[in-house]
Formats: C-alpha cells, structure tokens, sequence
C-alpha cells in the first residue's frame, strides 16, 4: 500500500536512496533531503510496508502568480502503477491558487503532463554540468 504525504518529520536520508537514476550528476540522499527541505510544497510516496519514500514531487512558488515544479520521480521497480500520476494530482490540488505552474520535462514526458491540462511550451535551461563536459572534450 502506498501512503501519500507532505510532512518530512519522520523521513531520513536513508529513506530516500535510488533516485535519479541516469543523471550525468545524480544527487545524494542527504541533497534531496535538503532540496524537499526547501521546497515551499512537496508530496511523497511512503510503501507503508518497507517505509521507503518510492516517489516525490516538490514545488517552488513565488507565494503570489508563479510556480515551478523541479522534479517528479518514482523510483524505476514502482513505475506504471498510477504513483506519479497521483503525486501530480495532489500537487496541482495544493497550487490551484497560483495561475501559472512551469515545468520543463523531456519530450517523451509531454504527453503524461498533457493529461494535467499543461500545453507544451519552449523553455531555455542552463545546465553548468554540460558546459563543463564540453570543455572536457566529452
């Protein structure tokens, strides 16, 4: 059974281990742990057996117009169960006052937020870590 939350109180780092599976700079348990810290909102997937956060969403916002959601993950062995569509849903519920919420995804993630009502859009990001891989030579 999957438990959906957004109090960090009883979450420790060690909870939050196999995320960001794939990223040229996967973050530590103890950089999440800060990240969902400082995020103004955020929802967790808790299996209530294992006690093991399985997915998250955060948000960021301005507290006025503008929010950003960063990061939604399900860790890969909880996928196609329905868990990130049911973070999204939460999350959307607790920024229904704000009339803008960004985010940017890859293209083959589109169609999962299109089923939220987001329209695909053109964005600019800045991601020092590839400027440095080219200065390498990778």
């Amino acid at each position: 059974m999957i438990l959906f939350q957004s109090d960090l109180d009883k979450i420790s780092e060690g909870q939050l281990e196999g995320f960001f599976v794939g990223w040229a700079r996967p973050l530590t348990p103890e950089q999440h742990l800060h990240i969902l810290k400082n995020s103004h909102y955020r929802v967790l997937a808790l299996d209530k057996e294992s006690k093991k956060v399985v997915g998250f969403v955060n948000a960021l916002c301005d507290g006025v117009n503008f929010a950003f959601i960063p990061m939604l993950e399900v860790l890969p062995s909880f996928q196609n169960r329905g868990i990130g569509t049911r973070l999204m849903e939460i999350m959307l519920k607790e920024l229904e006052p704000y009339s803008c919420v960004d985010l940017t995804c890859d293209e083959q993630m589109q169609g999962f937020y299109q089923r939220f009502s987001m329209l695909k859009s053109h964005g600019m990001v800045l991601r020092k870590y590839l400027k440095h891989q080219k200065e390498i030579g990778q």
